[in-house]
């Protein structure tokens, strides 16, 4: 059995009662629309239809227990007959919990004969009468959906009554159920009131086949093919969303049962193809687990009418793993993944065995023992040549009588190797049964297959365990460098495939040779060589001893972090594996000076030193002297942090070779924008420094300016341009980037969505340096020069505001040329109102200057 991530989930702020399923007002149904959507989950692909893992028909015996206790026993309480919410909502009784409840207590009847909840059902009729399903919540018509919802369940369950009772008696009440689904049609503009129409359609339309009324077919037929439209309209988006107690899975149901059956051809076509379209699980979600549970709905209704095994296997799969959350084995679970089992609800609970459980308990037969999920061995488990290993099986009674004696046979490779007698068990009874030893004398896959005869039932008697039996393989091999063939030193882990446990790990000798001992099998080996060298994975199937050679490449990149305490690496180090762009890591603190050897080794000789929250000796005065020589070769370095300019003052590393001079620190702003006067810098809409994902340590950004033909390519703001990044070519052939911030803290807020992130600024930046894209401006570019025009936002719906140092007139011009606006502006701040121009791309121009562009956005 796969074995879930732990899930999270996101907690909606709108609800009281402690996530009730009392009726949501029209406030908060809009809220959540537009508050929350969950990712979409891929289906488990490659899932097998295994053995069962639970006696589901035990199960559904502690679900009719559980539903006993909540059911209000006081029959002078108005609530007489009626089903408590959940364990930790004592004062909410509903009629939908009722009828769920009174549906789950027939049906066990029907299952298994036994009538011991007939005092349940009989009070859990008083309440409904007493409230029936059309005056659920006073019948509000802004809630009538929730009505609605109450009727489909009140004809499925007064149809489902009075077929096992042969009980006429309360027809007249699923008939004024029918009454009123009937003339009340739901918005189909409405999310949630698709997914009621679907399943109050779905049980009107058996309704109506099992009443021969044609009316109340016809109707949930025109109402399931509006839902059919829905989904068809965006399946993936529609068939994913949750809202309130169902989903996507609940629309897709009504749609099986309503046009699915109507037209079996086309609707098992239909079927086949929108099915591709739900998830496998919504893994977050208030109420998840009744999502999932309609979920498996969908599927069972989908395999029902189509005979794929496929959607078979992912009922069972949701099913089982919703039961798994019933860890208190009292019959219930919460409607939530992450709740607590002292919250268990009533409702979720019902769901789970009409929707889940009771396909896998049907038919039930006199006498029936079931074959359960192996528990030894375990599926998953590695086992090697040489174990001996336990053979354990349980074994369940899912008959309507106590078993008779049985025989269990062990077949190993199709060889019995072992027989058991299997006594009688009682009623729902369940007993592990164990095996003698067994040997694995020999490597390769195995199967286990156990059978039980002689039975009524023999489509659960059968039980097969697969295995796989490694051997151990020694990997020898040599760790050298790809470019010279020398020895590299390296430290070298092995992890199995997939998994995240280390199996061996060694560190290569200083002739480079190591030796790990793994299992013929996928083994992923990391080799983390020192710098120059990046680290890196290779995947390798192993099927016996095995020799090999390994190759260590030098980085593209070195990143040197001088931070006080050696923090930050990480927002360098997946930047760059972001970019695919190869690195190795200096820490400066406790590794010493950077040696001038190293950095010529680098595959695109550039370095990436950042200071972190260091104020002091953030670029050491050794370290000056080989990046000055490094850059003299021709090497390229980002130098970024927020006291180095600060630090440096004055320096020639900071002036001659950085190209920037100090000029104040402690820039309370927060946002950098590229230069638009540099060719560089205009690519870079904007980005901040504080927030987000970022570091959030900038508490002292300098103000820089170049010098000695240096670029100004970053700036802290639009109107002055106070100085926040420079760039540098040397005489050299090296190039220099120098920023007066920390990268670490760099991010794209939220509010501003075409800003630039990490990656976007790292990429732009790597560019310049390694390979010289934009250098084509003339030079000469002046510290803190005065814009003639800003304009502000560049991606606009309506209005656009300029800023200007003196009065000028502006044209707007769209792609082709053509003026589409010529206006003249004071100094200052001005606001146009562009409401009229069509979305698109546009340029701006004042004068002589190069043209700013804009766009603008429905």
């Amino acid at each position: 059995m796969v074995m879930f991530r732990r899930l999270t989930v996101v907690l909606l702020a709108v609800f009281s009662l402690a996530l009730a399923t009392r009726i949501w007002t029209p406030e908060e149904l809009n809220r959540h629309l537009l508050m929350y959507q969950p990712a979409w989950s891929c289906r488990p692909e490659t899932l097998l239809l295994g053995p069962r893992r639970f006696n589901y028909l035990h199960r559904i015996k502690l679900l009719c227990e559980f539903l006993v206790r909540y059911q209000v026993s006081d029959s002078t309480s108005p609530d007489y007959g009626g089903i408590i919410e959940a364990e930790h909502l004592p004062n909410i009784i509903e009629t939908d919990n009722t009828q769920e409840a009174l549906w789950v207590w027939t049906r066990w009847y029907e299952l298994t004969g036994r009538d011991e909840y007939r005092q349940n059902i009989n009070r859990a009729w008083h309440y409904i009468l007493n409230h029936p399903a059309y005056q659920e919540h006073q019948g509000s018509p802004a809630n009538i959906w929730y009505a609605v919802w109450n009727c489909g369940l009140g004809m499925w369950a007064e149809a489902l009554y009075r077929r096992v009772y042969q009980d006429s008696s309360y027809l007249f009440y699923g008939d004024s159920c029918r009454n009123f689904y009937l003339t009340h049609p739901l918005n189909p503009a409405n999310y949630l009131e698709n997914f009621v129409t679907a399943q109050s359609s779905g049980m009107a339309y058996d309704y109506a086949r099992e009443r021969n009324d044609p009316v109340l077919k016809d109707t949930a037929l025109v109402r399931g093919m509006r839902v059919k439209n829905w989904i068809e309209e965006s399946a993936r988006n529609r068939l994913g969303f949750q809202n309130w107690a169902m989903c996507g899975g609940t629309a897709f149901w009504g749609v099986a049962k309503t046009f699915g059956q109507e037209d079996t051809i086309a609707g098992r076509q239909w079927l086949l193809t929108y099915a591709e379209s739900l998830p496998g699980f919504y893994p977050t979600g208030t109420w998840n687990c009744s999502h999932n549970i309609w979920l498996a709905n969908a599927y069972r209704a989908a395999a029902e009418l189509t005979n794929n095994p496929t959607y078979f296997i992912y009922h069972q799969y949701l099913t089982d793993t919703l039961l798994m959350k019933d860890t208190d084995l009292d019959g219930g679970i919460p409607a939530t993944w992450t709740d607590p089992n002292i919250q268990d609800q009533t409702w979720v609970s019902t769901y789970l065995d009409f929707m889940g459980m009771d396909r896998l308990v049907s038919p039930v037969y006199d006498q029936d023992l079931a074959l359960l999920q192996f528990i030894d061995p375990e599926l998953g488990r590695l086992y090697l040549v040489g174990e001996t290993i336990d053979v354990r099986l349980p074994i369940a009674n899912v008959g309507r009588n106590n078993s008779t004696l049985a025989t269990l046979t062990l077949f190993v490779a199709n060889v019995p190797v072992d027989s058991t007698t299997v006594p009688a068990l009682p009623f729902l009874a369940t007993d592990t049964f164990a095996f003698s030893h067994l040997a694995l004398n020999t490597s390769g896959p195995l199967e286990l297959r156990a059978v039980l005869s002689p039975d009524q039932n023999p489509a659960n008697d059968t039980i097969r365990q697969p295995l796989k039996v490694y051997k151990h393989c020694t990997v020898t091999g040599t760790l050298i460098d790809s470019l010279n063939r020398s020895p590299v030193t390296a430290k070298i882990r092995a992890q199995l495939f997939g998994r995240n446990e280390i199996w061996d790990s060694t560190t290569t000798d200083s002739a480079g040779n190591f030796s790990l001992t793994l299992i013929d099998s996928i083994f992923a080996l990391t080799i983390e060589p020192p710098p120059p060298y990046h680290h890196f994975t290779q995947n390798i199937r192993f099927n016996a001893d095995t020799s090999i050679t390994l190759y260590a490449q030098p980085a593209a990149v070195l990143i040197v972090n001088n931070d006080t305490l050696s923090n930050y690496t990480g927002y360098y180090t997946t930047t760059l594996d972001t970019l695919g762009v190869t690195y190795c890591v200096w820490l400066r603190r406790s590794q010493g000076p950077l040696p001038g050897a190293l950095l010529d080794r680098l595959q695109n000789r550039t370095v990436i030193w950042f200071t972190g929250n260091s104020r002091y000796q953030t670029v050491p005065v050794l370290d000056q002297d080989t990046l000055s020589q490094f850059l003299s070769q021709g090497g390229n370095l980002l130098l970024t942090g927020q006291n180095i300019a600060e630090d440096l003052a004055g320096t020639v590393f900071l002036e001659s070779i950085a190209g920037c001079r100090f000029d104040s620190s402690g820039y309370s702003g927060f946002l950098v924008f590229g230069n638009r006067a540099d060719s560089v810098g205009r690519e870079v809409i904007g980005s901040a420094t504080a927030g987000g994902n970022g570091a959030n340590n900038q508490t002292s950004r300098d103000i820089i300016e170049p010098v000695n033909n240096s670029r100004l390519f970053l700036v802290y703001d639009t109107t002055t341009n106070l100085g926040a990044g420079v760039r540098n070519q040397l005489n050299s052939g090296g190039r220099v980037i120098a920023l007066g911030f920390g990268f670490e803290a760099v991010n794209r807020p939220a509010s501003r969505p075409n800003y630039f992130t990490r990656v976007q600024l790292m990429n732009t930046m790597l560019q310049w340096l390694i390979y010289g894209t934009g250098i084509a401006e003339t030079p000469g570019i002046k510290a803190q020069p005065r814009a003639s025009l800003t304009a502000f936002p560049t991606v606009f719906r309506q209005h656009l505001h300029l800023y200007s140092s003196q009065p000028v007139t502006v044209t707007i011009f769209d792609l082709s040329g053509r003026t589409v606006l010529s206006t003249r502006i004071p100094v200052g701040k001005t606001r146009l109102k562009l409401s009229s121009l069509g979305a698109g791309v546009y340029f701006l121009r004042s004068g002589d200057t190069a043209p700013i562009s804009l766009v603008k956005i429905k």
